[in-house]
């Protein structure tokens, strides 16, 4: 079985969704399909990083098209990349061989309709992905007005693409009733995951990463991933101006993204000393770098569940720690921490001084922290292994549904 898979990055690059493709690729090709991914040559961080334009990645032909590389600093640059990676993926779906699958994700915002059009000009199946569910998320964060030309023609190939795809994958049920919205009609909820053997719980003393910065005898509060635009940043920041006089306590942030430079501006404008920023951890050290942090902290703005998943839930669940959720009460992050017994929530629309207690609460308590820590551990044995996904992605292609599963929009 020949299969053809696009998303704008791929290992080596550290970007989520270059790890959740390479993964699937990885399986796929274990299990004897051949693969071809087209991707981009630059990296998400750096786009002055190039990689090679024609490679094989363990047992998979791999052709990055060239694009721009003005990256994220400015949204006519980024629609720029968007453009020039579209218009070289579109050229390799009609040269390529045919496949018997095209799997589109959704990076860049408009390459899922791209990937259903092509499986229908050359007469094989599509699988949609969705790590995000545009054009609804443009509209949320404002990027794009809905009533707008660009908006309008956007929903309308969107609706498209998703009644169109054979299948739509969608990260879990707060986005696979999104998607039902929009028009999707054959949905299979499939989560994302992360390296349980890489990423496994440790001490945190034992982590090599804490030690070099310095923050043993401290506490921790972790931020790991993606600082994004449906990121809320606002309530962590005041928890931390309410703290900096606690010198056992480092708020950390590990990543990179389009907010970076405004928290870093705004962290420099209070003068908070107990604010740090690291640049992003290769894969093989993640397991490391996730054990240095006593608690971890992930945020979404209001509007924003549903359509989209932080990825970066799944590393901690698998480390072993408990999850400070700033949010809305809704949506995937919100099930996993309030049923999981893994962690707390805290709304972000609530004053910045109940998220200090929580945080002071939980520094506290190590036996708290160890119980929910396991208690995250043994959820994400049960529901998010890079195994039990990548199988049920595996298993969507090779087993396609027949028209009455497509009807009921069954689930995986």
């Amino acid at each position: 079985m020949n299969i053809l898979l696009l998303n704008q990055y791929f290992p080596p690059d550290e970007a989520a969704t270059a790890q959740m493709l390479g993964d699937l690729v990885e399986s796929l090709v274990v299990h004897g399909m051949s693969c071809e991914v087209v991707a981009s040559n630059r990296s998400y961080s750096d786009p002055a990083r190039r990689y090679s334009r024609r490679e094989t990645w363990r047992g998979a032909r791999v052709r990055r098209v060239a694009v721009t590389g003005f990256g994220r600093r400015s949204k006519v640059g980024r629609v720029v990349d968007y453009g020039t990676f579209l218009v070289g993926a579109a050229l390799r779906l009609v040269t390529a061989s045919r496949p018997d699958v095209i799997i589109g994700l959704s990076t860049p915002p408009i390459l899922g309709a791209l990937a259903v059009a092509a499986a229908r000009l050359r007469g094989c199946r599509s699988v949609y992905w969705a790590m995000d569910v545009y054009p609804d998320l443009a509209f949320e964060l404002g990027v794009l007005r809905r009533q707008s030309l660009a908006g309008r023609l956007f929903a309308a190939v969107s609706r498209w693409a998703l009644g169109s795809a054979d299948t739509v994958v969608a990260l879990g049920e707060t986005m696979a009733g999104r998607l039902k919205a929009l028009g999707a009609r054959n949905i299979a909820t499939i989560p994302n995951w992360a390296d349980g053997e890489a990423v496994r719980p440790t001490p945190a003393e034992s982590s090599r990463y804490r030690r070099e910065r310095r923050w043993t005898g401290k506490f921790v509060v972790l931020y790991s991933g993606n600082l994004g635009l449906a990121h809320e940043f606002e309530s962590a920041l005041g928890a931390a101006e309410r703290l900096k006089t606690i010198t056992d306590i480092v708020l950390a942030f590990v990543g990179v993204g389009p907010r970076l430079a405004e928290v870093m501006s705004e962290v420099r404008r209070r003068g908070l000393s107990n604010v740090e920023f690291h640049p992003p951890v290769p894969r093989e050290e993640l397991g490391d770098s996730l054990a240095a942090g006593d608690l971890h902290l992930v945020t979404l703005r209001r509007g924003m569940p549903g359509l989209l998943v932080p990825s970066k839930i799944y590393g901690i669940l698998a480390a072993g720690r408990p999850t400070l959720y700033v949010g809305p009460a809704e949506g995937e992050v919100f099930e996993i921490v309030s049923r999981g017994a893994c962690g707390s929530w805290v709304d972000n629309a609530a004053d910045p001084e109940e998220l200090t207690k929580v945080i002071l609460a939980y520094r506290e308590d190590a036996e708290r922290r160890a119980r929910e820590g396991c208690h995250a551990r043994q959820l994400f044995e049960a529901r998010f292994t890079k195994q039990r996904s990548t199988d049920a992605l595996r298993g969507l292609v090779e087993n396609p549904r027949s028209e009455n599963d497509r009807a009921r929009g069954c689930d995986v």
